[in-house]
């Protein structure tokens, strides 16, 4: 009996203890991102001063160049990374959180896929080949065939492997169609190598504008719906004995995961990696509280995002790297060690 309360001194110790560290990951990412603004607005093919940055983003002179650079280009492109990281970081800690497994990826839920068909038939058709263009036809297919992979999963009732299975079936069959257009359209192999790389080029303000709706309502379902994932990480029969509707809670979660990912695709084509590695990150950090898990996601994701952009400017890869590359460069390594550490086995 005496030994009681030793315990629940050292259980509250141990809960202060992850919270101070879960606080200090966020802040540290958080200061980052500060820190990184500035690099990624002044490096590059040409070089800005931090003097000139200010200038630019305080009293902004059309005939100025260093403005230009920095409010045409480099702006839009850091705050597209940061949205961009951010979105598919969290959105795959909610599908790995959801299906109980180290290895989903919101791919899994088709939208890499029905974008790249969607883009695929839309150049081939109707001749597109401004990648502006795709933003629209890039959320439609998305968006179109995650719906399809929740039909096919029977989502709300059925269970995650069956979700996990649809997707994986639906990717295929994107797949399978845009190779088979590929190869009988040059003209559409040629547009369409450069969206499929993945990357924050040639990105405008009005395009972060039209897509930031869609960021918005994808990141407040995340807040919603991260709430139900540590009881759906025990299993549904569990958080059903515990009061969460498992159904609405999974539809939720996919709302959220096919908002923020069709954003992400429309906004600088299908990046991968990111979704998968970043969550182990940020669970390493956050422990099993499944909502520090996605917001540490966030704002880790969104640090990933933005060095894989600037690794990609370096002069060893010719100052112009596409940061879907870049990141799966960066995120290369991570992969081999969760695929070593858990064997795709569950979380």
């Amino acid at each position: 009996m005496t030994a009681t309360p030793d315990i629940l001194q050292s259980k509250t110790a141990m809960h202060a203890s992850a919270s101070d560290h879960r606080k200090l990951g966020l802040a540290l990412s958080l200061m980052a991102l500060c820190l990184l603004a500035p690099v990624a607005l002044s490096f590059g093919v040409r070089s800005v001063n931090w003097t000139q940055i200010w200038s630019a983003l305080t009293a902004y002179d059309p005939t100025n160049p260093d403005h230009v650079v920095v409010q045409v280009i480099r702006l839009p492109r850091f705050l597209a990374a940061v949205l961009a990281g951010a979105a598919l970081a969290s959105a795959g800690a909610l599908m790995q959180g959801m299906t109980r497994n180290p290895l989903a990826d919101p791919g899994l839920l088709g939208v890499n896929a029905g974008a790249s068909i969607g883009v695929v038939i839309c150049i081939w058709i109707l001749g597109l080949s401004d990648p502006a263009q795709f933003i629209w036809v890039a959320l439609g297919g998305g968006l179109a065939a995650s719906v399809l992979v929740f039909a096919l999963g029977n989502a709300g009732r059925g269970t995650p492997a069956q979700l996990i299975l649809a997707g994986a079936a639906v990717s295929a069959l994107g797949l399978a169609l845009t190779r088979g257009v590929l190869l009988i359209s040059q003209q559409t192999l040629d547009v369409y190598r450069f969206w499929v790389l993945g990357g924050f080029n040639g990105i405008r303000l009005d395009t972060l504008a039209a897509l930031l709706p869609f960021f918005a309502v994808g990141g407040i379902a995340t807040l919603f719906a991260a709430t139900t994932l540590n009881a759906l990480s025990l299993g549904n029969d569990t958080a059903r004995n515990l009061g969460v509707r498992v159904g609405l809670a999974q539809i939720l979660i996919g709302l959220a995961v096919v908002v923020l990912c069709g954003a992400t695709v429309s906004l600088a084509g299908p990046i991968t990696f990111v979704g998968l590695v970043v969550p182990h990150l940020a669970r390493k950090v956050a422990g099993s509280d499944m909502r520090w898990q996605v917001l540490l996601s966030a704002t880790f994701g969104a640090v990933l995002m933005i060095c894989a952009d600037l690794t990609g400017r370096l002069s060893l890869f010719g100052g112009n790297m596409q940061a879907g590359v870049m990141a799966a460069f960066l995120g290369g390594p991570v992969l081999i060690w969760i695929v070593r550490k858990h064997g795709g086995g569950t979380l």
